[in-house]
């Protein structure tokens, strides 16, 4: 079962200053000193075991949760190429009728008195239930007075509508093998989702106090040595890496308005529901810049930078293969949809994890 968010926070700063700094306050917070648990060392590596666990549980519903879009994404894009080769097919078919209606009307003239009217009519009406050479001996003896051309023509679509309902008969099963796998990667990743949330809540009960404290050490932790690491960004310097999108502020205001908003997988449903690169490419499509829908095709799709020439608006990959996406915000953290049972949020960057850099224009 995915689990609801409680409550949605909903920034209202209208420029980037004002977001980037409500964003680094909102996190620092966790940055406060946080005393160690105090409980027994068998305790405090209880704590240990299960946050790390946990967090390997977490990857790999990020990874199913990455398939399933992945092949989602596919059903998508073929579900277009099948209207279009539908569109053509139909569009051969009107052509074909015309063609036959024609050919046929002038091969009678020639043929009426000779009595094969009746067959050829049979011959120039059918596409498939007559066999090639029989019909090509009609028409090329229709050609004699139609002309050539003409049936080599109605020839020569008849032999394209064989090619487009084929390729139409392959793209209907490429989009059912890309149902069934969608529907086999979101069954695991809901499955391991069910396990993920009832390890936690067997672990809040045992060891909530212990547990919490454990995490926001970490957390806190973390926000210091991204931030650290951020910094050091500021002197570095590269030719020829496309400067930051002038839209970068609207699409972080975008992704920011989202705070609270529960993950999904595959949602991209401003106010409802997110994946991570569902938010990412709701909220650059609305500073209207298109991306690619997953975490994956946006790394293959968009331009890559240096990790250390990372601005605002860039967005951060990680994972082998890679399956999360988030965007930065500046002051090493990251606005993302984390997994579900989670919700959208404000979080440090773990550098050490982080697989690229990808700055849409």
């Amino acid at each position: 079962m995915i689990r609801d968010a409680v409550g949605r926070i909903r920034p209202c700063m209208p420029v980037l200053a004002a977001i980037i700094l409500s964003t680094t306050v909102a996190v620092g917070v966790i940055a406060m000193p946080v005393q160690a648990t105090g409980g027994s060392a068998d305790e405090q590596r209880r704590v240990n075991e299960i946050i790390n666990e946990l967090d390997r549980l977490g990857a790999q519903i990020d990874a199913l949760g990455e398939d399933y879009a992945l092949a989602v994404n596919t059903q998508e894009d073929l579900a277009v190429e099948i209207a279009s080769t539908e569109a053509r097919i139909a569009e051969k078919e009107k052509e074909l009728v015309a063609m036959q209606g024609d050919l046929q009307a002038a091969a009678l003239k020639s043929f009426v008195r000779g009595g094969f009217s009746s067959t050829l009519s049979n011959i120039l009406g059918s596409t498939s239930s007559i066999g090639d050479s029989v019909r090509k001996k009609y028409l090329t003896s229709a050609a004699l007075n139609t002309g050539a051309g003409n049936t080599d023509a109605l020839q020569g679509i008849i032999d394209d509508l064989a090619k487009e309902r084929a390729t139409l008969e392959k793209q209907r099963k490429k989009a059912e093998s890309a149902a069934d796998y969608a529907v086999s990667r979101l069954n695991a990743a809901e499955s391991l989702a069910s396990t993920y949330e009832s390890m936690q809540s067997a672990a809040e009960r045992e060891l909530g106090s212990a547990l919490r404290s454990e995490r926001q050490r970490r957390e806190a932790a973390a926000l210091e040595s991204a931030q650290a690491e951020a910094a050091k960004f500021k002197g570095s310097k590269y030719a020829n890496v496309a400067p930051p999108s002038s839209k970068a502020g609207v699409a972080i205001k975008a992704a920011v308005g989202q705070l609270g908003v529960r993950y999904v997988f595959g949602a991209k449903s401003p106010g409802n529901a997110f994946d991570c690169s569902g938010l990412t490419s709701y909220a650059w499509g609305v500073a209207g810049v298109g991306i690619p829908r997953t975490s994956r095709t946006q790394y293959a799709g968009l331009t890559r930078i240096p990790t250390a020439a990372i601005q605002p608006g860039d967005l951060v990959f990680s994972g082998y293969p890679i399956h999360h996406v988030g965007m930065y915000v500046g002051n090493g953290q990251m606005v993302h949809a984390p997994r579900t049972g989670d919700v959208v949020k404000i979080s440090a960057v773990s550098w050490s994890r982080v697989v690229g850099v990808a700055r849409p224009k």
